[in-house]
C-alpha cells in the first residue's frame, strides 16, 4: 500500500470526527484509528500500532476511544479486525469481552499469460461504462450487495466521495452487463496496493447462477493484464451467500491472507 492508496482509503471519511491518531517523539505518527460504518447500528474500529510504540498502552486506548464515541452515538455494537496469529491484540479484545464473528480473504491470483477468454451466455451484452452512467454502476452494485454481511448501504453521494473521486479510479475500467437494456450486472476494477484490483463485482439476484460473474471476472482480468498487471487481487467475506469465494478459486484465485472480525455488543 502506497500514500495515494492510503488517501484513496481514507477520502470520502469524515476523518475529524471518525478518526484520531497519536504522535510520539521520534516515531512520529505512534498510533491512527478510524471508526467505519457498518450496517444496522453497527461500527468497525481499524486500529494501527507503530511497530516501535508497542507495549505502551496504545491499543487499549484506542479500543477505550471507539467504544465512548460509539456509545455516544448509541451503536449497538463494535467491531474490530485482527489478522490470526497477532498475539498482542488477541488477548488485548478478548479481556474486553469481544467474540469472532466473521473471517475475511484478501485472494490473489498471479497471471503469466493471458487469461481465459470469457463465454457469455446468449442474450447478454457487455459495454465499459460511459460519462453518465456512474449512477447505473451505483445502483446495480447497491443492490447486489444489499444483503452482504457488514456492508453499510450507502448513498449515491457518498460513492461520488469515496469512489469515483478516488485517484485511482478508472471509468475505462468500469464494466455494466445488460439484458434487453437494463443493467443487470457491474464491476469497478482499478490499479490499486500495487496489483490490479477487483473493487467490486456484481450480479443482481434474478441474473445468477447464469455465468455472468465468472465471465465479468476473466473480462476484468483481461483489461488489467493488457495494462501490465500481472497480480490481480480482491476482498471478500469468507462467508459470502452468493458462493463467491468458489467462483474466485474456480478461475484461479487463492487466500493470500484472512482477516478476522470481533465483535462486542455495545
Amino acid at each position: 500500500m502506497n500514500e495515494r492508496d492510503v488517501l484513496d482509503w481514507w477520502r470520502g471519511r469524515e476523518l475529524e470526527s471518525e478518526s484520531i491518531g497519536i504522535s510520539a517523539g521520534e516515531t512520529g505518527l505512534a498510533a491512527f484509528g478510524l471508526l467505519a460504518p457498518r450496517e444496522q447500528g453497527a461500527v468497525e474500529l481499524q486500529a494501527f500500532v507503530h511497530p516501535d510504540a508497542r507495549g505502551r498502552g496504545l491499543g487499549s486506548f484506542l479500543l477505550d476511544w471507539a467504544e465512548d464515541v460509539s456509545r455516544r452515538r448509541a451503536s449497538r455494537n463494535l467491531r474490530t479486525v485482527i489478522f490470526p496469529g497477532d498475539e498482542t491484540a488477541l488477548p488485548l479484545v478478548a479481556a474486553r469481552g469481544f467474540r469472532l464473528v466473521r473471517h475475511s480473504y484478501r485472494m490473489v491470483v498471479d497471471l503469466a499469460e493471458p487469461p481465459a477468454e470469457p463465454h457469455w451466455p446468449e442474450g447478454f451484452s457487455l459495454s465499459t461504462m460511459l460519462l453518465g452512467e456512474e449512477p447505473i454502476l451505483y445502483e446495480v452494485i447497491e443492490e447486489a450487495f444489499a444483503a452482504e454481511w457488514g456492508r453499510p448501504s450507502r448513498s449515491f453521494e457518498e460513492w461520488q466521495r469515496a469512489v469515483f473521486s478516488r485517484e485511482s479510479f478508472d471509468a475505462a475500467l468500469c464494466y455494466l452487463v445488460r439484458e434487453d437494456g437494463r443493467a443487470v450486472a457491474a464491476e469497478h476494477c482499478a490499479r490499486r496496493f500495487g496489483m490490479g484490483w477487483i473493487g467490486s463485482i456484481g450480479v443482481l439476484a434474478p441474473w445468477r447462477r447464469r455465468g455472468l460473474g465468472e465471465a465479468l471476472l476473466l473480462h476484468g482480468f483481461g483489461e488489467l493484464y493488457r495494462r501490465g498487471e500481472r497480480r490481480i487481487g480482491l476482498g471478500v467475506d469468507a462467508a459470502n451467500p452468493t458462493g463467491a469465494t468458489r467462483l474466485y478459486e474456480r478461475v484461479g484465485m487463492r487466500v493470500a491472507w484472512q482477516a478476522d472480525t470481533y465483535e462486542k455488543a455495545l
